[in-house]
């Protein structure tokens, strides 16, 4: 957790951006060539898709410190 809060604020935005688009278009090809199932899709997209949350949401509390320290 560490790691990603030491991230700049539009280096953790474009991670967590990419990872959840990423994500759906690679689950989505590895599905077409590999059988993968329904539930095992889910869960790892969860995972990312929770990854992602973490990167995108230190963005957003970087981005709302800085602008609240202007006020």
């Amino acid at each position: 957790m560490d790691k990603i809060k030491a991230l700049p604020e539009k280096m953790s935005f474009t991670i967590g951006l990419t990872l959840v688009v990423g994500s759906g278009v690679l689950l989505f090809l590895l599905s077409l060539f590999f059988p993968i199932g329904n539930w095992t899709t889910m869960i790892v997209a969860g995972i990312i898709f929770g990854i992602a949350f973490l990167f995108i949401a230190n963005a957003a509390d970087k981005r709302h410190s800085r602008t609240d320290k202007k006020k």
